[in-house]
């Protein structure tokens, strides 16, 4: 299984070097807000150099980043709904978070663990902490591109 996972990282690679295109529009539904007003803090990244598991965050390019305001409004819908214009194709990341608070920063417990609901693209648990790039990453090409992506909420224990 490795040994796909690391053709399919080839595989891509390959696609990341040949020359740069705009995509149509990336679709971002992000839904698990659960009825919670607040902003929803978007960013795109984009890997430039080969995917690997060693590809931290950081490594990446921030390519588009937006606050969007879900007021009681919206947030009686079970999504909110994001169109992104102008997006080089390639492999892309996103992450996202609900600012509860509207303090502009992600609120985290002394252990580094968010307390205000985050996701990403792919959707990959959180279980061992904030997911890699490499779990993140899909590819954005031409023609149809959605993500849908489902908050996480930090349980208090009992």
């Amino acid at each position: 299984m490795l040994k796909n996972k690391y053709f399919l990282v080839s595989f891509l690679w390959a696609l990341l070097n040949m020359p740069s295109a705009l995509a149509e529009a990336l679709t971002i539904e992000i839904q698990g807000h659960d009825n919670k007003p607040g902003q929803l803090h978007i960013a795109v990244y984009q890997v430039k150099e080969a995917l690997t598991d060693q590809l931290k965050w950081d490594d990446l390019e921030l390519v588009h980043k937006l606050t969007e305001l879900v007021d009681e409004g919206q947030a009686q819908q079970p999504k909110v709904k994001l169109i992104i214009n102008d997006l080089t194709f390639g492999l892309t990341c996103i992450r996202v978070y609900l600012d509860l608070n509207n303090n502009q920063t992600l609120e985290r417990s002394s252990m580094g663990i968010p307390l205000e609901p985050v996701g990403f693209s792919n959707n990959p648990s959180l279980f061992k902490g904030e997911p890699i790039p490499l779990d993140s990453c899909f590819l954005l090409q031409q023609g149809s591109n959605t993500q849908n992506i489902k908050l996480k909420h930090h349980k208090k224990r009992k």
